[in-house]
């Protein structure tokens, strides 16, 4: 008889078994429910009549207006940058620059920029700047400029001849180094 109470206030495995299925079902059931019931916080009516719809407040007819005025705008393209025209240079100032240029072997750059026709011209050597010297040559007629113009298309350069804070170019060396 001992034996008997003790099987009764022991679970049988079978017991054990639905008690985890009903555990289980019950956990399933749960987590169905709380999927739906999160749904439909997110559901909201289909959205009709979009353009019915007043947009950030705005009444329709000043939306349709808008949109009719951007469509009747011209698309305008962006201005071309504007093109400096070419300094306009006397026959003196033109001959001074290309007596400077063939008369000296050292081109000072403080000099050169007191001579109109030459402002910006030593910087434009002393970077290697072809099309730059070419418009330059194409004033002055230079027979040194022709030299660098043609060294520089032989050979062309980037960077420095001369140091920042030399301002000299000797013309020589400078031909020599783009041979």
């Amino acid at each position: 008889m001992n034996l008997e109470k003790n099987r009764l206030k022991e679970p049988g495995f079978g017991r054990l078994v639905l008690g985890a299925l009903a555990l289980g079902c019950a956990i399933l059931v749960g987590f169905v429910l709380g999927l739906r019931s999160g749904d439909r916080g997110l559901k909201q009516p289909p959205v009709t009549g979009l353009l019915e719809m007043p947009l950030l407040g705005a009444p329709v007819a000043v939306l349709d207006s808008v949109f009719a005025e951007a469509d009747s705008m011209e698309t305008v393209e962006p201005a071309a940058p504007a093109v400096e025209p070419a300094p306009v240079f006397t026959k003196p100032q033109i001959a001074q620059g290309v007596e400077y240029l063939a008369s000296h072997n050292r081109w000072n750059r403080d000099e050169m920029e007191q001579i109109p026709v030459l402002v910006g011209l030593w910087d434009r050597v002393n970077t290697y700047s072809l099309e730059e010297i070419r418009q330059y040559n194409d004033i002055l007629n230079s027979t040194p400029l022709t030299a660098v113009v043609e060294g520089l298309e032989q050979r062309p350069k980037q960077g420095y001849y001369a140091a920042k804070t030399d301002h000299v170019i000797t013309l020589s060396t400078y031909i020599k180094r783009l041979r």
